[in-house]
């Protein structure tokens, strides 16, 4: 017979610690409204710079019907690898796609920018003549994972890498133009570099596609960010045609909270995972809703608990000791048992050096874990249902890419549970989980723009309207 605990009870200190995650409905509606007033600050030619929700303007002001037909490439370059894709759309809801992923040597990522974008282009160069459609000139999209200043869609000056990339050269440079630059090295072949986006609205048009309500792009990985569409009109530092009425918005609300938003709800976990991290001060809604913030977060609690005496009292406390030592793989492995079952926590635990637990101090353990995730599933809710009532439109659907998503067992219950209470009930959304990958939205992109720049070209890409 298994055990179940009632944590006031069977572990009160756990059960104390674990109230200062518990955000009351008021807590979620004020982060809302504080998230609100952020992006209109973001969007606004005055107070742009002054947002911690910057709202960055993608420059793709398309959206797909799903009646679009064609071929063409797509670049996805994120911190760990790069893929080149060929992408089909030959039928309704049928997408072909054949990709090539590459990790890029670290003598590379680490050298002149230059280096990096000679990469990618031969990389490029083989991949079409493999295919053989080096000399159609098919239009490529870049998905990127790195901060980006947009100026237009097809000129992105890069801000910053990730830690995996020293290739300071780049840094204040057009992405675009430098892999056209790369790519003209290879006369014998032809691709049309259309324009870059980010993750986000990559996966917002890949899921656009199949489901033309798509308005939404939700990331939620190591990293945590947004896009949606927004009307122009609310878009102060656009300053482009004024008949184009839609703008897909790169939220970039990683950073809210950087200005004190959010204090009313930090704890001493938080400022401490906050005051240790590589970026104190900084992406603060990424430190209550990020993956690696999570496991994080937990490790530290465990961490005070246990050395309080309050749970795993014996055990040795090097292992967890360690920082970032517990990830998001672990702690979805600790939440994945049935109740009162705890295989995979102590399976999780004997990583730690951590053996032969007491049920009560692994359901504890538990506890913390759908504490933090909780909390975390009700901040982005916050966020999201910001973006739903803004856009003010019956009926959307929200493209989500990200493994806390789509394996912890209760976060998307618990997201969904919140983005419906928090939400205008007028206004109807549904979370897909993204089958195709930023990429495709890359293409689709791609597709789109070279629609509009050669619309008496109907070789490459049709749109059947």
């Amino acid at each position: 017979m298994t055990n179940t605990f009632n944590p006031e009870e069977d572990f009160p200190e756990v059960y104390k610690v674990c109230k200062l995650f518990n955000p009351s409905i008021d807590d979620l509606e004020k982060i809302k409204q504080a998230m609100d007033r952020e992006i209109t600050m973001g969007l606004s030619r005055d107070h742009h710079d002054r947002s911690t929700v910057p709202c960055h303007l993608s420059y793709v002001q398309d959206l797909p019907t799903g009646r679009e037909r064609g071929q063409f490439l797509a670049l996805e370059m994120m911190p760990t690898n790069c893929r080149i894709m060929l992408v089909k759309f030959s039928s309704e809801r049928d997408i072909y796609t054949s990709s090539k992923c590459v990790i890029m040597p670290h003598t590379v990522a680490a050298g002149r920018g230059t280096e990096v974008f000679t990469f990618l282009a031969t990389i490029i160069a083989n991949f079409v003549k493999e295919k053989k459609v080096d000399k159609d000139n098919l239009p490529l999209g870049i998905a990127f994972a790195f901060t980006l200043k947009k100026l237009a869609l097809d000129v992105g000056i890069l801000v910053s890498w990730t830690k995996e990339f020293g290739a300071q050269g780049a840094i204040g440079k057009d992405v675009v133009q430098l892999l056209r630059d790369a790519l003209a090295k290879f006369p014998e072949i032809s691709v049309d570099v259309m324009g870059i986006i980010n993750v986000g609205a990559g996966s917002l048009l890949a899921l656009c596609w199949a489901q033309p309500d798509t308005r939404i792009g939700l990331i939620m990985g190591s990293i945590a960010n947004s896009c949606y569409v927004e009307r122009v009109e609310r878009c102060e530092t656009y300053e482009g045609d004024e008949f184009r009425r839609l703008m897909i918005i790169n939220s970039d609300w990683a950073h809210f909270g950087d200005t004190g938003q959010l204090d009313f709800i930090r704890n001493e976990f938080d400022r401490l995972l906050d005051t240790d991290s590589i970026n104190p001060g900084t992406r603060i809604y990424e430190k209550f809703s990020g993956a690696l913030c999570m496991g994080e977060l937990v490790r530290i609690i465990v961490l005070r608990l246990m050395k309080a005496g309050a749970i795993f009292a014996e055990d040795r406390r090097d292992y967890i000791g360690i920082q970032w030592k517990l990830d998001m793989v672990s702690l979805i492995e600790i939440v994945s048992d049935p109740p009162g079952v705890y295989t995979k926590a102590q399976e999780v635990m004997d990583k730690f050096r951590i053996r032969h637990c007491k049920e009560r101090d692994l359901a504890a353990l538990k506890y913390i874990c759908d504490t933090v995730t909780n909390r975390a599933a009700m901040l982005v809710a916050s966020g999201v249902s910001c973006l739903i009532d803004r856009m003010r439109l019956p009926q959307i659907s929200i493209a989500v890419d990200g493994g806390i998503y789509r394996l912890h067992p209760t976060f998307a219950t618990v997201l969904n549970k919140y983005t419906r209470l928090l939400a205008d009930p007028n206004y109807n959304f549904e979370f897909v989980i993204t089958q195709d990958s930023c990429g495709v939205g890359a293409a689709i992109m791609a597709g789109m723009a070279h629609a509009n720049k050669y619309k008496t070209d109907a070789k490459l890409f049709t749109m059947d309207y």
